[in-house]
């Protein structure tokens, strides 16, 4: 039995791609998910992908395919760490709630982004998943990917990555990530300063009164009790925000493809 060189190839650069993106892409590239599921799943993914590449390559010199190897990491992860990135702005909400509720003293294990976050963050954190399982969303990540192979091909090179325009669409994904968490933050971190506002002046008035024994079960009643109010609000933001994925995605592969 023979094994076709070409294929091989094709098959290696296209599993470089698909497995760098399931490193960092969100869910996929949670620890709670083992290593080897992802690696399976990116060999199946391969395997359906390198038989419908539209520029297969044939044959290359070493270097040039060390390049190649190396193109294609970039690009998975890039296009992961887009969507990484905005999804992080859940995270980013919850740490800066906790960090006005007084939660920010206890902190939890985060598999998905292998970091230690607060409770809020987590709980936004499981919401944000649920939303994005329930509403097909992995779907979507899985034809990001394999809509790549259409806009940047295995044999050409990316000049997006030599003339500073990918760095610059990451900056916007940044900055579109810090503008998203604080909307998700804003109502409580306003509601929770007046509240602040409003006991410190009961403070002032009656000094007898113990601040430190009464103030932050206080807080955080309020604050369970405003969280249920504007939680529809959060999932119209979670809505804002897989939009604004899923566009970022396609406009950096429009980015890489130009």
């Amino acid at each position: 039995m023979t094994i076709d060189t070409s294929s091989l190839l094709n098959f290696l650069l296209v599993f470089v791609r698909i497995t760098s993106f399931m490193v960092t892409v969100p869910v996929f590239s949670g620890r709670q998910i083992p290593n080897t599921y992802k690696i399976g799943f990116s060999v199946v993914l391969s395997i359906l992908c390198v038989g419908i590449i539209n520029e297969p390559i044939h044959s290359f010199a070493l270097g040039t395919m060390v390049l190649l190897i190396l193109k294609e990491f970039i690009i998975g992860i890039v296009l992961g760490m887009v969507a990484n990135i905005l999804f992080y702005a859940v995270q980013l909400a919850g740490a800066l709630l906790d960090l006005q509720i007084g939660f920010s003293m206890a902190s939890l294990f985060d598999p998905t982004f292998g970091t230690t976050s607060q409770i809020t963050g987590r709980f936004k954190n499981i919401l944000a998943i649920l939303v994005l399982l329930a509403t097909n969303g992995h779907h979507l990540l899985i034809q990001g990917i394999l809509a790549s192979f259409d806009w940047v091909s295995l044999q050409s090179f990316v000049p997006a990555m030599m003339d500073g325009r990918l760095s610059t669409f990451l900056l916007a994904c940044v900055q579109q990530m810090f503008m998203i968490g604080f909307l998700m933050a804003a109502p409580l971190i306003g509601t929770l300063f007046i509240v602040d506002v409003a006991l410190g002046i009961v403070a002032r008035t009656v000094p007898q009164m113990n601040v430190f024994a009464i103030f932050p079960p206080v807080k955080i009643l309020i604050h369970f009790g405003m969280y249920v109010i504007i939680l529809p609000g959060f999932f119209y933001l979670l809505k804002i925000l897989f939009e604004t994925m899923f566009g970022s995605m396609n406009t950096l592969l429009k980015v890489m493809g130009a």
